[in-house]
């Protein structure tokens, strides 16, 4: 099997998206992992690990089944040149959000009751050639009393010449969390979940937006996707401390600009939830993909990867002239026939 460019990485590599060779920072999107696969109470075979690589998106394949069985499996690959590369992973749980706080990730534990698991090649061995596919000896378990909702997972690798330690970093500022996942191609990151189509109005509940800067920092929600009706989305939060309904955005038929929200300043270390309510038009086909999004405005942050957005075409208070924003967080709504 070749060996991808490596781009500068020259280890295990999880994946951020399908795109992703190992280079830095990862290209957008950051947050839709293939390399985390929820299965259910499914065993995933090596044949099906190695032909599904370059797609599809097993996870998808497999939703969340709320107080059943969801193993979750984290694939790697080997992008050394020269001898065999070894490492262990990690997996850890939030409530799904636009943006989270680090602190909010909670440990997974394997079936075998383990939090850290090694990497196995094809036939079981630790060590793992050039251009091989590894994957997690055991299958880490989510717990299976959480509530219903949405969850995200990150996954965290641990080698000989990438250390990783067991407990998250901590972060002073948004910029700096997303660098860290940019950056790191020993992370990989998944807010992917599966929503039933044929229907017309979504109720997308308790997705949690954070602000870990130490200053009352801005906020836009994006709203895109593929395959869309036209419709609105309304984001709000019933949260005491920090209630707040923003006027209805227009979602724009696909092909359009990504238009945003009107802003929201959110208090320093704030954490909290949103709820969207999506209306639209015409029942969402089942190919559809619907994509909420954080952003900050551009500040005078070094390193970091910004973005266009276009502001609403009507009823906008923000200036009519498109603005540069951080893309903070991403949560992908995948429809399907299958979803429960």
């Amino acid at each position: 099997m070749p060996v991808e460019q490596k781009a500068g990485w020259d280890d295990i590599l999880v994946r951020d998206n399908f795109q992703d060779q190992g280079q830095t920072p990862t290209p957008d999107p950051m947050w839709r992992s293939p390399d985390l696969i929820p299965f259910g109470s499914d065993i995933l075979d090596f044949d099906l690990l190695e032909s599904s690589y370059n797609g599809p998106d097993l996870g998808v394949r497999h939703p969340i089944v709320y107080g059943g069985l969801n193993r979750v499996y984290v694939r790697g690959k080997s992008l050394r040149s020269g001898c065999p590369a070894s490492g262990h992973v990690r997996l850890y749980y939030a409530a799904g959000g636009l943006f989270l706080d680090p602190r909010a990730w909670h440990p997974i534990y394997a079936e075998n009751g383990d939090l850290t698991v090694p990497f196995v090649a094809r036939g079981g061995s630790r060590q793992i050639a050039p251009g091989q596919i590894c994957v997690s000896a055991n299958a880490f378990v989510l717990p299976n009393r959480l509530p219903p909702g949405h969850y995200c997972m990150i996954g965290t690798v641990d080698t000989p010449a990438h250390p990783m330690p067991p407990r998250l970093p901590v972060f002073n500022s948004n910029v700096d969390y997303v660098n860290w996942v940019k950056n790191n191609p020993d992370v990989c990151w998944r807010n992917i979940d599966v929503i039933p189509c044929e229907q017309r109005r979504y109720v997308l509940t308790s997705l949690t937006i954070g602000n870990l800067n130490d200053t009352p920092t801005k906020y836009v929600f994006g709203v895109s996707g593929t395959h869309l009706p036209d419709g609105t989305a309304v984001f709000s939060s019933t949260d005491q401390r920090f209630p707040f309904v923003l006027p209805p955005v227009q979602i724009y038929a696909p092909g359009e600009d990504e238009v945003y929200s009107r802003s929201i300043t959110l208090p320093p270390h704030y954490s909290g939830t949103v709820t969207v309510v999506v209306e639209f038009s015409q029942p969402l086909p089942c190919d559809a993909t619907l994509m909420l999004r954080a952003y900050n405005p551009v500040t005078s942050s070094p390193g970091t990867l910004e973005h266009r957005l276009a502001v609403p075409l009507t009823g906008a208070q923000e200036a009519a002239e498109p603005g540069r924003f951080i893309l903070l967080g991403e949560y992908t709504f995948v429809a399907s026939r299958s979803a429960s």
